[in-house]
């Protein structure tokens, strides 16, 4: 985010004095500031949005409509004032900065990478406080960052790509880790997050039980599977990785342990994402042995066996 200049901060001020953080569309925006230009008018909302102080999302009942919502002066001034400490305004730099004074974790794809160092992220997903949302808003803002809010997704993507989620976790933020001034959720905790909930792609999941295989705390690890009802699913896994890597990954005592605690009455499908597609029958031994109906792929284990492992 930048200080706006005073043309815009007075279309700023003006819109606010009307609206205040109340949704309100394209026409109303031109009526408030006493034009019918369409260009002019796009301009201002495009670069009040480049400058964090604005969000647009579309209509849900028609799509082809924006509808727009000023992010407060407090929030701004806040977000300002967060970003002073920062020593470069990307987003891993503003992340550090807000270390220090907000709580906040990054989970997905981009936390999962600082594990295993396979295939980087697309995309950083934060988690913030809802209080702090437009705060977060108005301080991750940009011209090279597309930000998706909650259920609204960029339209279009941009050189950092950030998604911003308020629906903080204070049970997850006891399992973080700072790696270089920047708070991550733990390996153990975004494998369980992976395979129990789908947080994260599978292939992520597969990297950091390989990379990180000497370094997790398995007891800590078997708890938390238990308590997302993820036992039975991870035992699966390090048979298949066990199997694939024709090596003793993981040992057969934290298996045996896995396999002790698991309900095995009903067959289940993992990932049930993928349900409708075919079974691995490459697995079929120990998609038996663990009652699953197992779509985890050969492809896709042996691929990260080969990166991790065999190479």
């Amino acid at each position: 985010m930048m200080w706006i200049p005073p043309w815009l901060a007075r279309a700023y001020a003006r819109l606010y004095a009307a609206k205040k953080t109340e949704q309100f569309q394209f026409s109303e925006a031109g009526d408030i500031l006493g034009t019918r230009d369409e260009r002019p008018l796009a301009k201002i909302l495009a670069k009040l949005k480049s400058f964090g102080h604005l969000t647009v999302r579309r209509d849900p009942a028609d799509p082809r409509r924006k509808l727009f919502r000023l992010i407060d002066p407090e929030s701004i001034v806040l977000a300002f004032a967060v970003q002073s400490r920062a020593e470069n305004n990307d987003v891993a730099g503003k992340l550090r900065a807000a270390s220090h004074s907000l709580n906040y974790y990054v989970s997905g794809a981009y936390a999962a990478y600082q594990y295993h160092r396979h295939t980087a992220a697309q995309r950083v997903d934060i988690y913030v406080r809802p209080e702090n949302l437009s705060m977060w808003i108005a301080f991750l803002s940009g011209p090279k960052v597309a930000i998706s809010i909650d259920d609204v997704l960029a339209e279009k993507p941009a050189d950092e790509n950030v998604y911003i989620r308020s629906d903080f976790d204070q049970n997850l933020a006891e399992h973080v880790r700072t790696i270089d001034g920047i708070i991550y959720l733990s390996p153990a905790i975004l494998i369980i997050l992976g395979i129990a909930k789908e947080d994260i792609r599978l292939d992520d999941v597969l990297a950091m039980l390989v990379v990180q295989r000497t370094h997790l705390d398995w007891k800590g690890v078997i708890e938390l599977s238990e308590a997302y009802n993820a036992t039975r699913f991870l035992g699966c896994i390090l048979d298949v990785l066990n199997f694939e890597s024709r090596k003793l990954l993981f040992e057969k005592s934290v298996i045996a342990r896995l396999f002790k605690r698991s309900n095995l009455d009903a067959p289940l499908d993992f990932p049930q994402s993928l349900s409708k597609l075919p079974q691995e029958g490459m697995y079929a031994e120990i998609s038996s042995k663990w009652n699953l109906r197992l779509h985890l792929t050969h492809a896709q284990v042996s691929k990260v066996v080969t990166d991790l492992v065999r190479s």
